[in-house]
């Protein structure tokens, strides 16, 4: 019988044969002293030893197509269907005994239930295969015709037919139950496989996206950055502080998806690292400054006594839950102001964000937090947004083992309240700044290899580099990357991914391999890629880069970054000029 489930790994059929065997033994032994109370010790014992035996002698099978990968699923089924059939053929053993030569009412109805709960067992095997399910019901019916013949052999013909019937009829419906358990396993592996493909294409999609729209934007914020830092009247800044807003806009949404499809998938994962509260919290909170004073609103952060200094955990994504209640905070609020307010209790650190706004009714509240929520579609054309926030926010507070909520009313204002079990410590948390690099820059000349294969985003890193004294060399390829690091030693190598020729990632691997080789000191590489994703990242460092920084390049990341690389005790930069 062709069994669409044969193209199962012969290691997979073996795994769901060998569930159940503790219960199985426990079952065994039950049934043996039962075969002792009605049979007799000598016939419970060597019906249990010859099942033991085979039970072992199964696993020892099981073990040997473990192994055997590369043998087919067809002949696996037919190895396993064949020592099925003899092994349900001796565990029927003793529930025939019991019910042939028990001698009591009892005993018959203990083998009848034995073999009934035999029965339906067998239809677990129908979901491992077919074969092997119907190997295991066919061993039960013979036995069984067997038993009713045997004991029915006195009784008029009619009577035995009749019995026969019952028997054939209640494995017929054994067989069904069985076949049916196939079909509902056959659609949900078939919905599980469509799902996990639907979600490998959504994860593709994504990764394609976000790398393709980075790309563009690291040209635009790049140098929207290094322009901010030159000669500009007022209407040039303003035009280009609106240039900036609108790309990091378009970054914020990127970003928010992404963190919404890391979320869904369980990969994002949060730092661990000391970091300043107040400077955390003003650093979320000064981002809408300037769009607070242009509304006319005082936007205000206190930090208590009692909560101010040093906490361990993730910054980044504490700063990102505060910038999204404060951004809604200020885009909902038309007049009076905005306030961060943090305190210490008993259940933790506080963070509440309040705004004189027009509030939230009670009916609605319930909504707040959904993906993709708006309140007011007509508030949604007039400010724009994803309703993404607010749903990413409470994830991200639970994920640090806090939580998120809301206090509201119409036409008095909304006030969120974050809770995170965090605790201050005592610590300094090193500081990096780009005036500091750019001093250590001055003293000697840093040398800096730069792979990017993009002219535009070329001359924005070189633009940036500049801000800090660094005029990097350049090559266009993964190659000449190589290439150029084999000439001559190198302080520090910024490496796209994405390249013609070789990637970054087989640039890196091979300058990691040829270090080991030659014995050369390690070279400090960063990966600058559009290339956000949590998996994506992983597969960076993996391959040998030490620091990421995603694509748009934002300046004091980078900064930061080259700091930090820089500063470890193999990769320090060196004490005279080069």
């Amino acid at each position: 019988m062709s069994d669409p489930l044969v193209t199962r790994p012969c290691t997979e059929i073996v795994l769901l044969r060998r569930r159940g065997l503790r219960s199985t033994l426990v079952l065994t032994l039950v049934a043996a002293a039962g075969g002792w109370v009605w049979l007799g010790l000598p016939f419970a014992a060597l019906w249990a030893a010859i099942v033991l035996v085979q039970i072992g002698l199964n696993r020892f099978i099981a073990a040997r197509l473990a192994a055997a990968t590369t043998e087919s699923g067809v002949r696996t089924e037919w190895l396993i269907a064949a020592t099925t059939f003899v092994y349900t053929v001796t565990y029927c053993g003793l529930p025939a005994g019991l019910v042939v030569l028990g001698g009591s009412a009892t005993a018959m109805v203990a083998g009848l239930a034995m073999i009934g709960a035999i029965s339906l067992s067998s239809t677990s095997e129908f979901v491992i295969s077919r074969r092997i399910g119907l190997a295991s019901l066919s061993a039960l019916a013979l036995v069984t015709t067997a038993v009713v013949i045997a004991r029915t052999m006195s009784e008029p013909l009619i009577n035995i037919a009749f019995a026969l019937i019952a028997v054939f009829g209640f494995f017929f419906g054994v067989l069904q139950f069985g076949m049916h358990r196939v079909r509902v396993d056959r659609t949900l592996r078939a919905a599980v496989a469509e799902a996990k493909t639907a979600n490998a294409a959504k994860s593709v999609f994504l990764a394609t996206m976000s790398h393709e729209i980075r790309t563009p934007l690291n040209g635009v914020l790049g140098m929207a950055q290094a322009m901010e830092a030159g000669r500009l009247d007022p209407i040039q800044r303003e035009r280009l502080g609106i240039i900036r807003e609108a790309g990091q806009a378009l970054t914020n949404l990127l970003n928010d998806i992404l963190d919404l499809s890391k979320i869904e998938a369980g990969k994002l994962e949060l730092d661990d690292e000391p970091f300043e509260l107040d400077v955390v919290l003003r650093a979320g909170a000064a981002s809408f400054a300037a769009v607070a004073a242009d509304k006319g609103l005082d936007l205000s952060v206190e930090i208590s006594a009692e909560a101010a200094g040093l906490y361990r955990g993730d910054p980044a994504r504490l700063r990102q839950v505060l910038a999204n209640l404060v951004s809604n905070a200020v885009k909902f609020t038309d007049q009076g102001g905005v306030s961060v307010t943090a305190t210490r209790d008993e259940g933790g650190l506080k963070l509440t964000v309040s705004d004189t706004g027009p509030g939230i009714a009670p009916n609605r509240l319930g909504q707040l937090f959904g993906k993709f929520a708006q309140l007011d579609a007509s508030a949604t054309r007039r400010h724009g947004g994803t309703g993404l926030g607010l749903a990413i926010s409470r994830e991200l507070c639970e994920l640090m083992g806090g939580s998120i909520t809301v206090d509201s009313e119409p036409g008095r204002g909304s006030a969120f309240i974050v809770t995170l079990p965090l605790k201050p410590i005592e610590a300094t948390v090193p500081s990096a700044s780009v005036a500091d690099l750019a001093e250590a820059a001055g003293r000697f000349e840093l040398r800096v290899l730069a792979a990017e294969d993009n002219a535009v985003n070329r001359l924005v890193l070189e633009t940036l580099l500049a801000q800090a004294g660094i005029v990097p060399t350049t090559v266009e390829d993964g190659a000449a990357a190589v290439r150029a690091w084999a000439e001559r030693p190198w302080d520090l190598i910024l490496m796209d991914v994405h390249m013609p020729v070789l990637d970054g990632l087989g640039a890196v691997r091979e300058i990691r391999a040829r270090e080991a080789a030659e014995g050369r000191s390690r070279t400090p590489v960063i990966a600058l890629t559009a290339n956000a994703m949590t998996h994506q990242v992983a597969e960076l460092l993996a391959a040998g880069m030490d620091r990421h920084v995603p694509k748009p390049i934002v300046a004091t990341d980078l900064f930061a970054a080259i700091e930090s690389v820089l500063a470890e005790p193999a990769m320090a930069l060196p004490s005279d000029a080069a």
